[in-house]
């Protein structure tokens, strides 16, 4: 692949994850069902990292995880950053060894994703002190379940952005 598709290919998908968080900013936050609301950033970077190479997609989760972490409140500093490296991590070797690259896989990396995310939150409750983790888990759930039909709409930009920029 050359140099330019490469910049091409990663502008845009940085476009496509700008509009999405817009889009949670603007909107999704204000969808509340069971007291919790869509959260798309962990399948932004799951989605991306299984169309991409590990070190690609990885090295793009830490970048959008330093930019999560400056721009939301994480629970402690660099927890995005973990997360999303964790997330991508996952991602790339789903879509390398087990799982082609396609819809099923970017579904699956994309909960498995959502659940990554809220296994770390969950961590950090237990090590505070608060060891109510069927709650955790309850909102990691109803997390999964309300942003999960938000997946297709990433997975066909971002297989739209990876097709237009393709390897050469």
């Amino acid at each position: 692949m050359n140099q330019r598709n490469i910049w091409y290919r990663w502008l845009f998908y940085g476009l496509a994850a700008c509009l999405f968080l817009l889009l949670q900013n603007l909107a999704f936050w204000r969808i509340r069902v069971w007291g919790i609301h869509p959260f798309i950033p962990p399948v932004l970077v799951a989605v991306a990292a299984s169309w991409e190479d590990r070190q690609e997609g990885i090295c793009a989760a830490a970048v959008f995880g330093l930019l999560c972490d400056l721009t939301m409140t994480p629970p402690i500093p660099c927890f995005y950053l973990l997360t999303f490296i964790a997330s991508a991590f996952f991602a790339g070797l789903v879509a390398k060894r087990w799982i082609l690259p396609g819809f099923f896989c970017a579904f699956v990396v994309s909960l498995a994703a959502i659940v990554i995310n809220g296994a770390f939150q969950t961590l950090l409750l237990s090590l505070r002190g608060i060891h109510d983790l069927g709650a955790a888990a309850s909102i990691t759930g109803r997390e999964l379940l309300l942003t999960a039909p938000l997946i297709p709409f990433v997975y066909l930009l971002f297989r739209r952005i990876h097709r237009r920029f393709p390897a050469d």
